[in-house]
């Protein structure tokens, strides 16, 4: 089979769209792919390292290909709402223009340095580009396990493309964090709460309502601390719809009239000590205006292996390049920090927390 259907076969797997020849219901994509990579790995019907190292980079080329489509897609469709995101030729250096609002100089952009830090500078022209750092993730596949159907190449890769999603998204929320202590935002313009205080967070949107319709992104942690009650006759009332979506999401789904979006939410590692995205913050950001997270994709994914000599399986290592800014008028968003979740550090970021707001 050539490479062109052997592409036809990933997307099956993964859900993308397939010419209608290959789009029959019952067709098992995984079972196709695995036979047909079989073929570039074995002879005479069995496994031949020989076969596998002639056709390896074919492999590698798909799953690059693969990866370069699903991540910025997966990204995108989490954090659309407030990032712009691009994809550049390696090598190259895009551009953003940046729309001044009547307060001329009171843009600011936070990006990566290349030790992953942020920083915050004053923005003094309307363009600017974005500093590449990279990230990567791996996983060890035996040939023969997966040819034989006791490993599962989608698995792994699931793996890879998982991570480097959570990877992505903390540098997202780094570089929004590290706008707290920024030069320029106002007072108004950020809350530090010991709990959820639905007052705290009515002003904090009535302050960036003014620049467009706020939404509120958080945690689901942060969601779950989140109540549209209000006191009635001394009586303090809950709507039913609201019950009702605790009882089915564990969270409203607006406060106020104001949209509450989720963002996904995993742990760092096997120990479930530490969670990807800080469960004390939320961040209230205008709808319909410039997109504050900036983010660009350079290049395409590098696909390489490592073998271990003990048990001749190979690990199989991604690589891409990520860039990351922030583009804020700090007037025209805003952080609630609710330090009562992290209390007790039962997501490992009290340390950080108090840190970061000076507690």
């Amino acid at each position: 089979m050539d490479m062109n259907n052997l592409r036809i076969l990933m997307n099956g797997v993964f859900g993308r769209k397939v010419p209608a020849e290959f789009a029959a219901q019952d067709y098992d994509y995984e079972k196709a792919l695995h036979d047909e990579l079989f073929k570039l790995v074995s002879k005479d019907g069995k496994f031949n390292i020989y076969q596998y190292e002639r056709n390896k980079y074919d492999i590698f080329e798909l799953l690059s290909e693969n990866l370069a489509e699903t991540l910025p897609n997966d990204v995108r469709s989490a954090l659309d709402m407030f990032t712009e995101i691009k994809r550049v030729n390696q090598g190259d250096r895009l551009e953003f223009r940046v729309k001044r609002g009547k307060m001329r100089g009171r843009q600011f952009v936070t990006r990566a340095t290349e030790s992953g830090r942020y920083r915050a500078f004053r923005l003094d022209h309307d363009k600017f580009d974005i500093y590449i750092q990279a990230i990567g993730g791996a996983f060890t596949l035996d040939f023969e396990r997966y040819l034989d159907g006791l490993e599962s190449i989608t698995d792994g890769y699931e793996i890879i493309n998982a991570g480097m999603i959570d990877r992505i998204y903390e540098m997202v929320q780094e570089a929004l964090l590290a706008t707290w202590n920024q030069t320029g935002r106002p007072s108004r313009n950020k809350v530090s709460v010991n709990g959820f205080d639905p007052d705290a967070m009515v002003k904090l949107c009535n302050t960036v309502a003014s620049y467009g319709s706020p939404v509120i992104y958080c945690s689901p942690q942060f969601a779950a601390e989140m109540v549209n009650a209000i006191v009635y006759n001394n009586t303090t009332k809950i709507s039913d719809q609201d019950m009702i979506e605790v009882r089915e999401k564990g969270y409203i789904g607006r406060f106020r009239g104001y949209p509450v979006v989720v963002l996904p939410q995993s742990v760092t590692d096997e120990t479930n000590s530490k969670t990807v995205m800080n469960p004390s913050f939320a961040y209230v950001i205008p709808s319909g205006k410039e997109k504050i997270v900036k983010l660009i994709f350079e290049g395409d994914p590098y696909f390489k292996e490592w073998e271990h000599e003990a048990d001749n399986s190979r690990a199989l290592q991604a690589y891409m390049k990520v860039g990351i800014a922030v583009v804020s008028e700090p007037h025209c968003w805003g952080i609630y920090y609710n330090s009562a979740i992290d209390a007790n550090d039962d997501y490992g970021w009290n340390d950080y927390n108090k840190e970061l707001v000076g507690e």
